[in-house]
């Protein structure tokens, strides 16, 4: 393979197998996620022209919206935001720092936060059980089935753990950030 064919080190085509895997499955429920925006905006025109035109209300907007597409729009989009280091950081310790001391840095806190996000995960998971066991629905006329979109949270914060994990490990291997955002980012600060 010649030098010019070759993937830079922190590109994902580069990265090991279940690396790449994560990216994809994370890319796969942003996509879920994004339909829940759709189904939410279908949802609400539908009920506005049946009140407007009908006089007869879409039943359960309300609850559909609340427990259904909300949880799936705001959730869903964690680990592809994870995956896009677009989280909001506060980094004015670890710019004073040399690049490979940060990577170090932000792996071991990458650990932390992988390991509270398995725990976040275990709750909702403990969570949706409960509410699978009990086949929880609301308490509105008709009801509207609450227990499915319950593993939403499931979901999200076990793709959000992996994601998590697959970003420390990129801190570990020296991925990231990369040099030449570090000393851009040095620069301007």
């Amino acid at each position: 393979m010649s030098e010019a064919s070759r993937e830079p080190a922190g590109s994902p085509a580069a990265a090991p197998a279940p690396l790449r895997l994560i990216d994809r499955l994370t890319d796969i429920v942003a996509v879920l996620g994004a339909a829940g925006i759709v189904l939410l905006v279908v949802n609400i025109v539908v009920d506005v022209i049946g009140r407007l035109v009908f006089h007869a209300p879409f039943p359960g907007t309300i609850e559909y919206t609340t427990y259904w597409w909300m949880p799936a729009l705001a959730l869903l989009a964690f680990a592809y935001t994870e995956k896009q280091q677009e989280h909001i950081k506060v980094t004015i310790l670890l710019d004073a720092l040399p690049l490979r001391m940060r990577q170090i840095i932000e792996g071991v806190f990458g650990l932390v936060a992988t390991a509270l996000i398995v725990a976040l995960a275990v709750y909702s998971w403990q969570d949706a059980m409960k509410a699978y066991d009990f086949q929880e629905v609301t308490a509105s006329s008709p009801p509207v089935a609450v227990w499915p979109f319950r593993f939403t949270a499931v979901i999200a914060m076990g793709m959000l753990a992996l994601q998590s994990a697959a970003t420390t490990w990129r801190y570990f291997a020296g991925q990231l950030p990369k040099a030449h955002e570090f000393n851009s980012e040095a620069d301007v600060g």
